[in-house]
């Protein structure tokens, strides 16, 4: 088990620090609805990540062992152990990581995968947590550089996990600024603004660790007082569903791809700059950018009921998500598969309960038939729970659903 999967309980216990602290003294930094969105999305990315296999080390390293003749001639000689030893990898590491986040912002197919994370209206501890299930799988490009310097797998990935793990206490709007950690460290108050939508604050301070990378290529902007951070991005998801979260800027362009008529356009505009539309496809289909002056966050109403069953199937959906973490190479890759792939409708569908849809009553029925149906596939014991959650599941929500229409109401503090 790698250290992200590790911190994953150390990150939902100071989530759970930070919201007490916002219901005590009302800060309104979390909304039910946004940050099951947010946590859904990262159960998401984690439960994505046992079904496919990254290239990064499958290539790194083969080339690594091809290399060793040239690194004994250099003479690098790295060892985890030493302390200065992974404190360069990590400097290293995050060096390639800014330019792999800066590519994430400024090309049109990146973007639609790191797009996920930055869809949330509410910056919050969740808002870390937030992150997308893969796009295209050439991430590891950036990296390759590293094999000039001789680092080896293990450290690669200590410094990857390290990098990974520090970015998540940024994501808080209670850190004030510090100003000697402005200048060398990405900190609340600099990755507030990589998160804002405001015109001065549009991609910018792409750093993970450090933010000297920005202020060496132009892309750092300080946190001003006079312009609040409006946080999500400028063409709204519009839904707590994790699903629709990832496919959002494909669907965008593959229906530009559709309508455009020129051959160039519909190869080339995955490839061009972020926000790049071919003409006639943007007159065929105008998606104007939100109006900051008029900005609201998207908040449907649903029953109070509703909402506290959308909350009481998260909280099934993560501990199932641990548990299947700790056990994934106990399992075959077709168990696996199956178990993914009824978490991942389950979350899906979860997010459509909060937005109030209409399809959502049935859908939720639908899952739970299926979850009961997989339950004798489960040790006995095991199946026994399953089936039994299911049908109690089934008939709490044919009340809040289809038996009576509870008045649409919304949780204190939301």
């Amino acid at each position: 088990m790698n250290l992200v999967t590790l911190a994953i309980p150390f990150f939902l216990l100071a989530v759970l620090v930070e919201l007490a602290l916002d219901r005590r003294y009302g800060w309104g930094l979390y909304r039910l609805n946004d940050a099951i969105g947010s946590l859904g999305a990262g159960i998401m990315s984690r439960l994505s990540e046992l079904v496919r296999k990254g290239l990064l080390l499958v290539i790194y390293i083969p080339l690594f062992a091809l290399l060793q003749p040239y690194y004994q001639f250099m003479g690098f000689n790295w060892s985890l152990d030493s302390g200065w030893h992974l404190l360069l990898a990590i400097v290293a590491y995050d060096f390639c990581y800014y330019w792999r986040h800066r590519l994430g912002h400024e090309i049109n197919i990146f973007w639609a995968d790191h797009l996920v994370h930055h869809q949330s209206e509410d910056y919050n501890l969740t808002t870390a947590l937030r992150q997308p299930i893969g796009g295209l799988p050439i991430g590891w490009i950036f990296y390759m550089p590293l094999l000039l310097i001789g680092l080896p797998a293990e450290l690669l990935i200590t410094a990857g996990a390290i990098d990974l793990i520090y970015q998540f206490w940024v994501h808080t709007q209670k850190f004030p600024k510090v100003r000697w950690m402005e200048w060398i460290l990405v900190t609340p108050s600099n990755h507030r603004v990589h998160h804002a939508q405001n015109k001065v604050y549009v991609d910018k301070n792409y750093g993970g660790v450090f933010i000297i990378w920005d202020r060496l290529f132009g892309t750092y902007q300080e946190e001003l007082d006079g312009e609040p951070c409006i946080y999500g991005v400028r063409k709204p998801l519009n839904t707590f569903d994790p699903l629709a979260a990832n496919l959002q800027h494909y669907k965008r362009m593959a229906l530009d791809a559709w309508h455009t008529r020129s051959w160039w356009d519909k190869l080339t505009l995955w490839f061009r700059r972020t926000g790049y539309r071919p003409a006639d496809a943007e007159a065929a289909m105008p998606l104007p950018s939100t109006d900051l002056a008029q900005f609201q966050r998207y908040d449907p109403k649903i029953s109070a009921g509703q909402r506290f069953y959308a909350l009481a199937q998260h909280v099934v959906y993560s501990g199932a998500t641990l548990a299947l973490l700790w056990y994934a190479a106990q399992l075959s890759y077709g168990q696996l598969l199956g178990a993914v792939a009824l978490l991942g409708a389950g979350l899906a569908i979860n997010g459509r309960i909060l937005d109030g849809h209409p399809l959502a009553g049935r859908a939720e029925l639908l899952r739970l038939g299926a979850v009961l149906l997989s339950a004798p596939l489960a040790p006995a014991l095991l199946g026994l729970a399953i089936a039994t959650y299911a049908a109690t599941s089934a008939l709490i929500w044919w009340r809040l659903a289809f038996a009576h229409k509870g008045a649409a109401v919304a949780l204190a503090g939301d």
